[in-house]
This record gives C-alpha cells, structure tokens and sequence, in this order.
C-alpha cells in the first residue's frame, strides 16, 4: 500500500470515527433522563394496548435524532465515496438505531397475577412482576425509581369478589391509598387513577353529566362503592411531589377486548341477540369509552401533570364524543356476523327481571354472571356525560368510534354460508318464540279462572318444554 493511499484510508476512518465521537459527546450532553412507567393490572387488555402507545410515541421522540444523525453519516459517506444509500437500508437502520436506544429513553413494567402478551415481553425495555400492588415486599421493588404510575388495577366488577365488601374495599381502596404512600416513598411523580362512572350512576337519567356531579349514596355493587372511596383517596392525597389524575370510563370496548366486545360477540353468535328495549318507545342513549380513547386520555393526563404549575387532583370523564343508542350501537356488528337487523321489542321489566335472577343465581354459585342490574339499567335508561373539561384541560380529542374496526375484525372471521344459515335460523326462531308466547298466554287465561292446581302442572310441564326447544335450538346452531 503507498503512502497516498495509506492517507487516504486513515483520513477516511478518522473522519468516520471523529463524527461518531462527535454525536456521541452530543448524546452525552443532551441526553434524556429515561423514563420510568409502573402499570398496575398490567396483563389486562386496556394495558397492552397502553404500552403499545408508550413505546410508539418513546420511539417518535427519538426518531428525529436518530435520523439527523444518521443522514449525518451518510452525507460524509456520499462525499466520501459518491454512493447514495438505498432507501429502504435506511429506514431498516434508523428503526434498528431507535431499538437500540430505547432502554435507556423509557422502562415499562407490568404488574399483574395475569400473566401479560408475550409478544409485549420480547425487548429489554419492558418486564413483568407477578403480583399484587397491595404486596408491600413486591412493591418497594417494583416502585424503584418509577416516574409514573398508570393504576389500572381492581377486583370486584365479576368473579369471587364481587359479593365480597371487605375485599373490595381492602383492594380497591385501602389498597391504593397504600400503593399511593409507596409511591410517594419512592419519588414518583405522577399516578393515574382509572375509574368508573359506576360511581355516580343509580339508575336514574344521566344526561351530559359533568365531573361535579357527586358520588350516588345508592351504589349498584362494592365495586362501585370502592371506587368512589379510591376516587376520594386519589384526589386528596395530590400534591406536588406527587400529582394526581382520576380517569372515568364506561363500557370500554374495541377489537379484542374481552369484558364487552367479545361478550357481545359470543351472544350474538349463539343466536340469541333478537330483541332490543325502547321505554316509552325511545331507545336510552350512552356514550362508550373506546380502548384507543381510554389510552389517550391516559397518556395526555400524564404528560399535563409533567407541565408546571398544571392542574393535578382533577376528574375527567374519557368518553367516546357522540351519544349512542344502547342497542342500535352494536347493530352494524350483528349484520356483520350474518344476523337480520329486525329485532323483538321487550317492555324494561323483563330485562331488569333477567338482570336481578341472572345476578342472584351467579353470586349464590360464585360464578360469573350473564348479565348484572347495573348492566340493564345502563341499556334501559339514559347515561351520557359531558367531556368538554378534558378536552379543555388536557388536550382530549376522542376519535371515532372503533365500530368499523370491530366489524372488521369479527365479520371476516365468518363464512358466507355461515350468515346465509343463521339468517335462516333466525326467522325459525322468531316463529318459536312468538309460538311460544302465544300458547303460555292462552292457556294460562283459561286455567286462571278453572283450577289453580291445573295451571301449576301446565305452567311445569311448559317450562320442561320450552327448555327442551331452547336446548335443541342452542346446540343445533353451535
């Protein structure tokens, strides 16, 4: 090798390594501290979809450094040797680039007894803790160096706790006044709460209700009952150190999740989504919370409480923007499946009738159940909420509504043959049913006024019947 090339080469390399050193010293300088984010109920669906949104916008805030540099480095490349770099290697490096940056830009962990998606799991800037956020041993770990907490954690909607005061209230409230004192502890920053509006909801009209509206004296469950006193909790106890934020939802639902849409979903499939409730012959109107508008507002809280002097110990209601009917809301999904849109229209006391059996039986089997009173009450009569202080205070924008996804996700999942037969299905079922009324009605009218005796043994030979027909018909479609 000449001296002439022996210069051109060290010059080269040194040139290389100097802007290197360069962007480092840079990074150095200016580097971002990295941010610590602690997720209770972490294995939950609303979770996954938040962590998926942290680590998009954790990787567009280093992106423009990322990309100035590596433009950077080939700029003096293309000088260098006149060679452009192909587009597509470029976008590889730069999102190769922010990979290897993110762990030192952001840390993630997931508390939770359910286990998480794995697919969230397979980086080195997210982990999982089995546990309890009400274990004192397991969070004095977990809380370590945590700038946030998103507290999405609680028992009691359905399942072995439901029926249990003490529980919920230990959990849902006493629990997170201790997770709340740790976090304090610990030097995080700022907590989210996640709410119900199961906490001010009695069954009675709701429209455009504000967040001022106070806790109902009359709650539906211990759940709601121990939501309010978390509320209470997370407000009185923000302060600068610490600040905090109450995020209410209602019915959250979108595709793939589990509590409502895929409820919904499996009920409509079973065929028996035929009847809608009208009182007074208006349907009840409701505003939803979607899971995408649920993670907004969950991530625009907390980047207002990083903002000085900005307002902290408030309640927003997160809300899809626009009223819907309760039932006309999931209609586009139930034609989607294959089913017509033509339904039976049944007076609110057979529903609420359902409600209170349904709940009852569950609690005394400890199972879930089908469906719960605050469940109809919320179908049957109007709740609808005003989210104008969000929007003003902390930059909520809801997007629209995650029906169309919904459709699309569950809708190709079904067959052409398959709509074809449960629309065939559906009107032989309209048949029995109206057969089934009609022959209950007239000879309970007739045995009324002969014999009480003989309409005992008519009405349980009719219910051994008719559950006979329900069983042959639910099999027969599944």
């Amino acid at each position: 090798m000449s001296f002439r090339q022996f210069s051109r080469k060290f010059k080269k390399s040194f040139n290389k390594n100097l802007s290197r050193l360069a962007f480092n010293l840079q990074n150095d300088t200016n580097q971002r501290t990295s941010w610590n984010v602690l997720i209770t109920g972490g294995g939950g669906h609303l979770a996954e979809n938040l962590v998926q949104k942290l680590v998009e916008n954790a990787r567009d805030e280093l992106r423009p450094d990322v990309v100035a540099h590596l433009e950077s480095q080939d700029l003096h490349l293309e000088n260098q040797s006149g060679q452009r770099t192909n587009a597509r290697v470029f976008k590889k490096r730069i999102e190769l680039a922010i990979s290897r940056k993110m762990s030192s830009h952001i840390q993630i962990v997931l508390l939770d007894l359910l286990q998480p998606n794995e697919e969230l799991l397979r980086n080195d800037y997210t982990k999982y803790i089995n546990g309890s956020f009400t274990d004192y041993e397991i969070m004095k770990d977990a809380l370590q160096n945590i700038d946030t907490v998103f507290h999405l954690a609680a028992v009691g909607m359905t399942g072995q706790y439901a029926t249990d005061r003490k529980a919920c209230m230990d959990i849902n409230a006493v629990g997170t006044m201790n997770l709340l004192s740790w976090s304090r502890q610990n030097g995080v920053k700022r907590f989210i709460y996640s709410s119900s509006i199961g906490v001010v909801f009695n069954g009675e009209p709701l429209n455009n209700v504000t967040e001022e509206k106070e806790h109902s004296e009359n709650f539906y469950n211990y759940y709601c009952e121990s939501k309010a006193h978390a509320e209470i909790i997370v407000q009185n106890a923000s302060c600068d150190e610490l600040k905090t934020t109450v995020l209410r939802f209602n019915g959250i639902y979108g595709p793939g999740e589990k509590r409502v849409t895929e409820r919904v979903v499996k009920f409509m499939l079973s065929g028996w989504w035929i009847a809608i409730c009208e009182p007074n012959g208006i349907e009840a109107q409701t505003q939803l919370s979607s899971v995408d508008n649920c993670v907004q507002g969950l991530v625009k809280a907390e980047i207002a409480l990083k903002v000085k002097n900005s307002k902290h110990g408030e309640i927003y209601n997160i809300m899809d923007r626009d009223p819907v009917g309760t039932f006309s809301f999931w209609t586009p999904l139930n034609q989607a499946l294959g089913f017509t849109d033509h339904m039976i229209n049944i007076p609110p006391w057979i529903l609420k009738f359902g409600g209170f059996f349904c709940q009852n039986v569950a609690n005394f089997f400890k199972v879930d159940p089908f469906m719960t009173s605050l469940e109809v009450d919320l179908l049957t009569v109007n709740n609808t909420f005003s989210i104008e202080k969000a929007c003003e205070q902390i930059g909520y924008d809801p997007a629209p509504s995650s029906m169309p996804e919904i459709v699309e996700m569950y809708g190709n999942q079904q067959t052409a043959e398959d709509k074809l037969k449960r629309k065939k299905f559906f009107l032989w079922r309209m048949i029995f049913i109206i057969f089934a009324i009609i022959s209950l009605i007239i000879p309970i009218v007739y045995f009324s006024w002969k014999n009480l005796i003989d309409c005992y043994i008519f009405l349980n030979f009719y219910v051994k019947f008719l559950y006979k027909k329900f069983h042959d018909l639910y099999h027969s479609q599944n």
